[in-house]
């Protein structure tokens, strides 16, 4: 089968949830026997046709310039961009995939998919975030608080102009409501065109459905975790001081700060967390948590690859997941579990759904650094609460495991391409 991967960014030049999820995903299909080809987008000078293999799997890359990547041109490729799309079609006429699988469309074009259906090839979206909703892709106000989402950009527009932050834009914000409803109606269209849709938990099943798209169409198949990142050496009883970390974006969505609040009133002897991280992303929101951890048990692991997540996890009595914003999956949360590692999450989204309180891990509400405090707390008091979590975490799914649903979707797509001509 020849299968086209189509992502935003890519391993090595980013390195992220999707990105990682697509990398192997794109190494199982290959060791599978399928031929790959990942279609992204990237910088450099390199012609996109000359596509480089890497571990067997072709690559793709349309070039973007560095201010491609900022809000404002972000938002308007979600309406057209023609160099991408004529990228595009050049690589589907080379390389004439029999299925292509949309990872994320944010700076590339929503019109791939209808190019993807007029050729006739069978088409699979997973959904990694809430960019088909929302043009901030999280469902998250300005003042931390959850957006229930506004079909007609109404809404929208007071989030956008304070992302952007471009004063004219935020002069005539109002006159913004005409483009974000005719983003949110370019987006349904095209989304309502893909054969299948993948969402990678219940809970964004149900927000898509709750929006009007097919319960149908849309098929929950549960992320897959790597076999190199399921180990977990042997460990002695959990003492004080505890360890504590967190693994992902150092951004505000992800409630950093939330978490170093919650520590400021926390003895080194009694509990330490270590944040890793890239922060060079947002760096003065990075400035920002540096001086608010000063002084306290909070210290800043920098940016890891991810083949060390591994080796972190083993030294590390709980992983810490304070999210502001209602995530669709979380992989490093499967991480955790898959290294025996409980989790202590915010009470929101997908988050819910994977961590069981007081079973393998402990919720507390979104924001609320109080309640994560308190936690702590509890848990520096009775350390062998972290043991018994511990001990009631469940196998993870693995990457071949995962992969063997997909294979399947994608083998169900093409019969019914195949015998609808």
């Amino acid at each position: 089968m020849r299968i086209l991967q189509v992502v935003h960014r890519f391993p090595p030049e980013k390195v992220g949830g999707t990105e990682i999820y697509t990398q192997g995903l794109a190494r199982q299909l290959r060791k599978r026997g399928h031929e790959v080809i990942v279609f992204y987008r990237g910088s450099g000078t390199r012609s996109p046709m000359a596509a480089p293999q890497v571990e067997g799997i072709k690559r793709y890359k349309v070039e973007a310039q560095a201010d491609r990547d900022t809000p404002l041109p972000l938002f308007l490729s979600s309406l057209r961009n023609l160099p991408a799309e004529r990228t595009f079609a050049q690589v589907l006429d080379r390389e004439r995939p029999e299925v292509i699988h949309f990872q994320h469309l944010m700076g590339l074009s929503p019109r791939f998919i209808s190019m993807a259906e007029s050729r006739r090839i069978a088409t699979v979206l997973t959904l990694h975030d809430y960019w088909f909703l929302c043009p901030n892709a999280q469902l998250i106000l300005p003042n931390g608080r959850r957006c229930s989402h506004d079909l007609w950009g109404v809404r929208c527009v007071h989030c956008f102009a304070n992302r952007v932050q471009i004063p004219p834009i935020m002069m005539v914000a109002p006159l913004l409501v005409p483009l974000l409803a005719c983003r949110a109606h370019v987006l349904r269209r095209q989304l309502r065109e893909v054969d299948a849709i993948i969402a990678p938990t219940s809970w964004t099943r149900d927000i898509f459905n709750a929006r009007g798209y097919s319960v149908d169409k849309i098929k929950v198949i549960g992320h897959g975790i790597s076999e190199l990142e399921v180990h977990r050496s042997a460990r002695c009883k959990v003492c004080l001081p505890l360890r504590f970390a967190y693994l992902g974006g150092i951004a505000w969505q992800k409630g950093v700060h939330v978490l170093i609040r919650a520590f400021q009133d926390i003895k080194p002897g009694q509990a330490v967390l270590t944040i890793y991280g890239d922060q060079r992303v947002f760096p003065e929101y990075t400035k920002e948590l540096q001086r608010m951890a000063e002084g306290s048990a909070v210290s800043f692991g920098g940016q890891i690859e991810h083949a060390q997540v591994g080796a972190v996890l083993t030294d590390v009595d709980a992983l810490i997941v304070p999210s502001l914003w209602p995530e669709t999956s979380c992989l490093v949360v499967q991480e955790a579990f898959a290294a025996q590692v409980p989790v202590i999450a915010s009470d929101i989204g997908a988050l819910r759904e994977k961590v069981r309180h007081g079973v393998d891990g402990l919720l507390f509400t979104v924001g609320d650094t109080i309640a994560l405090r308190a936690l702590l707390r509890e848990l520096i008091s009775h350390p062998t609460i972290l043991e018994e979590l511990g001990c009631n975490i469940r196998p993870q799914k693995t990457m071949s495991e995962h992969v063997a649903e997909v294979e399947a979707l994608y083998a169900q797509l093409l019969r019914e391409k195949r015998f609808s001509r």
